[in-house]
């Protein structure tokens, strides 16, 4: 639907798993509103010695007992908080989800019959613990260690980077796709859109710090040789 494009819920969720190795491991889990498909990141953790990145692509998810004639698939109904998400031979349990997610349901509850026990669990998650809203359709709030910043921002960088030498045919075709306007330069917003629309969920610390390496006469904008340097330079 088109007044659903772009529309994403986003939930944080822990893989159940009896590995050892596996225990811990933070995923965000992004669901579609436009086509109702799912994608899996796995935020870079310092250490840990796991690659990073998308765990799942773009795709519908069946339930477990699904007919292949009559599928059931995940709807925001079944991602309440304590819920597990059965992804092939992988098993999620979702721990939390933005501010955006709920005002949403809460706004279409018609849309998602049940759905009112997904808002439910995030109105207790939310009265159980004292921490600053996020903005809308933000990632969750983690906790840092001392250098994870730096560490993270460079994960970001390299991820962006990838990108943009992987999918435009120059750098310069690539800052244009970016400055729709033909105005020589690109807005923080602009940035985080690029994040999200690249499956980076960034949290509001490293998008200042992204900003900030990015915005190199701090202006508040990006511009062409600003972003050429970004992308090039290590």
């Amino acid at each position: 639907m088109l007044e659903n494009d772009h529309k994403v819920l986003r939930f944080e969720a822990v893989m159940d798993s009896v590995k050892p190795e596996d225990k811990g491991r933070r995923f965000i889990i992004s669901y579609r509103l436009a086509d109702d498909m799912m994608t899996i990141f796995e935020p870079p953790v310092r250490n840990s010695g796991i690659i990073s990145g998308k765990f799942l692509e773009r795709t519908r998810v069946t339930k477990p007992g699904s007919q292949p004639d009559r599928p059931e698939f995940y709807e925001p109904q079944d991602l309440y908080i304590g819920a597990t998400v059965q992804v092939f031979n992988h098993r999620f349990i979702i721990t939390d989800a933005d501010d955006y997610v709920r005002s949403y349901l809460e706004s279409h509850q018609e849309d998602f019959p049940g759905v009112q026990k997904t808002i439910h669990s995030l109105a207790t998650k939310r009265d159980n613990k004292q921490a600053p809203k996020s903005m809308k359709a933000a990632p969750m709030k983690v906790k840092r260690s001392p250098g994870d910043v730096a560490y993270l921002l460079g994960e970001v960088k390299s991820q962006l980077k990838k990108h943009n030498y992987t999918n435009f045919n120059s750098l310069t075709h690539a800052f244009l796709q970016y400055d729709r306007d033909r105005s020589g330069k690109i807005d923080i917003n602009e940035v985080k859109r690029i994040c999200h629309r690249q499956n980076l969920p960034i949290d509001d610390d490293l998008m200042n710090a992204l900003v900030s390496e990015l915005d190199i006469n701090k202006d508040g904008l990006i511009d062409h040789a600003e972003f050429m340097k970004f992308i090039t330079c290590d």
